[in-house]
């Protein structure tokens, strides 16, 4: 009988061909007894043919309207058999997972009243352009502060790692958030424990979004959409463009 994963590491995907085979084959190397789960939104591209060079645990949307990222988290999470869940975007790549996941690990076992952890977010030096340093440090500063000492939860959606069973109490992602589930799952979490920024560590990213968007734009953006959902409970975009 195989091992029950220690893991389940939930992408959401839609069009991801052009990066997905790399965040993937990432993991190869990691001894930890994990799952690999992708949910997809209804891709068109090679995004599925990629997932099930490494993966049969598939989910793949098929309503005729887009779905929200709550639904393709939940999705993902609904097929998951490990202890923690770990819900990364599909442009994300952890470096050393091994040695990640068992820092990480460490910290969940260490202190039992955490709940949920994050990271410090980085751009991928083949990716980086000059300023997004200046743009990105704040924001890590900014969660490190929000979580680690007014002990509100404060995460984005490119890197959460959550105890299944907290994950459960919560009721999941709110689906009906066409944006800003990641912060609001964070500040859900923080009310039945702990939420951190482990600041020793870091996932990458390929900054896709701020590129695009550009980085006062999009901060702008955050803002607006996290005072609608923490003060209006509801989300104030009528949905994220797709980026890739």
């Amino acid at each position: 009988m195989p091992e029950m994963p220690l893991l389940s590491i939930v992408i959401p995907t839609l069009k991801e061909g052009g990066f997905l085979d790399r965040t993937l084959k990432n993991f190869n190397d990691l001894q930890i007894p994990h799952e690999l789960i992708v949910s997809d939104g209804g891709s068109t591209d090679e995004t599925l043919a990629i997932a099930r060079r490494y993966t049969d645990k598939i989910v793949v949307w098929d309503k005729p309207r887009r779905q929200t990222f709550g639904e393709a988290k939940n999705a993902g999470a609904a097929l998951a058999q490990g202890e923690y869940l770990v819900f990364i975007d599909a442009d994300v790549i952890i470096p050393k997972p091994q040695a990640f996941f068992t820092e990480l690990l460490a910290e969940f076992q260490k202190k039992p009243q955490v709940v949920a952890l994050t990271v410090p977010l980085k751009v991928l030096p083949d990716y980086a352009r000059r300023g997004d340093r200046f743009f990105m440090e704040p924001l890590n500063f900014w969660y490190f502060v929000s979580n680690n000492i007014f002990r509100y939860g404060n995460a984005s959606g490119e890197f959460q790692m959550m105890r299944a069973t907290t994950f459960k109490t919560v009721g999941g992602y709110r689906e009906d958030l066409l944006g800003g589930e990641d912060t609001d799952m964070f500040n859900r979490l923080s009310k039945h424990g702990r939420t951190l920024l482990y600041w020793r560590l870091s996932a990458q990213h390929t900054c896709r979004r701020p590129h695009h968007t550009g980085w006062f734009k999009l901060y702008y953006m955050w803002m607006r959409q996290g005072i609608h959902v923490l003060l209006l409970n509801h989300s104030v975009n009528e949905e994220w463009k797709v980026i890739r």
